[in-house]
């Protein structure tokens, strides 16, 4: 397990960095592709593991996409005005935010799908195979504990990403995917949830009027999204897988 945590993380850093730097968005695809996923598939063929129980493709049921959906949304705002207040006490350098500001510069509508595929369908499928498939299930099977294998893979899926600034609200969000992992025994509702956040966010960052440090939160917003929050965790107060 700790193994290919390693390797996903040595050639997402160096290979994948080089490909990224030939084309950005191509080069996140494969590398996503070639050194996200493909170690988590290949791992289950060589240590001849049980792909049912590593990753599982359950149908997962309908108050289990619901909670997916309103949790997702609500949590997402949070993040987003979390993010805000923190760009005020703990500012990104703006090399760092020009940087993922250029990243969403697309071309027309077309465009727009391309890059909703790359930045935010491709990454949910490939970073959920590995952080809440295959490493999610060693380490609740390693720790004897749902809880403390969701925080662990958690802390990992945020330090993979490398990015000091985020790491909070990723951190964040790699628990309440665990969670649903762990609510509903299927991998779908959070790699739907992943994508949907990814949507979300970068719809927000492309949006003309959106700012990082203005991006448009009430009092009756937050409100809002406090009790889309709440109702998908009473939808997810008992496993449904």
């Amino acid at each position: 397990m700790a193994l290919i945590g390693g390797l996903a993380f040595f050639l997402n850093l160096f290979p994948g960095t080089v490909l990224q730097i030939l084309s950005l968005r191509w080069g996140l695809v494969l590398t996503q592709m070639l050194f996200i996923a493909a170690p988590v598939l290949t791992a289950l063929r060589w240590f001849y593991l049980d792909p049912k129980a590593t990753l599982s493709w359950r149908r997962p049921a309908a108050r289990g996409l619901l909670a997916t959906v309103l949790g997702t949304a609500g949590l997402n705002h949070l993040l987003t005005l979390t993010g805000a207040w923190q760009e005020k006490v703990l500012p990104t350098p703006e090399s760092v935010r020009a940087f993922f500001e250029g990243l969403f510069v697309y071309r027309g509508p077309l465009d727009y799908v391309l890059l909703l595929g790359a930045f935010a369908a491709v990454p949910a499928i490939c970073e959920e195979l590995l952080f809440r498939g295959f490493l999610q299930a060693g380490l609740v099977r390693l720790l004897g504990s749902a809880p403390k294998g969701i925080a662990a893979s958690s802390l990992v899926f945020a330090a993979f990403h490398l990015d000091p600034w985020r790491f909070p609200g990723i951190l964040i969000l790699g628990l309440f995917l665990g969670f649903l992992v762990h609510r509903s025994g299927s991998l779908i509702p959070a790699i739907l949830a992943h994508a949907l956040n990814n949507v979300l966010s970068i719809t927000v960052a492309v949006t003309s009027e959106a700012r990082v440090d203005a991006p448009g939160g009430t009092v009756w917003t937050v409100g809002a999204a406090a009790v889309l929050v709440a109702i998908a965790a009473w939808l997810l107060r008992r496993r449904t897988g």
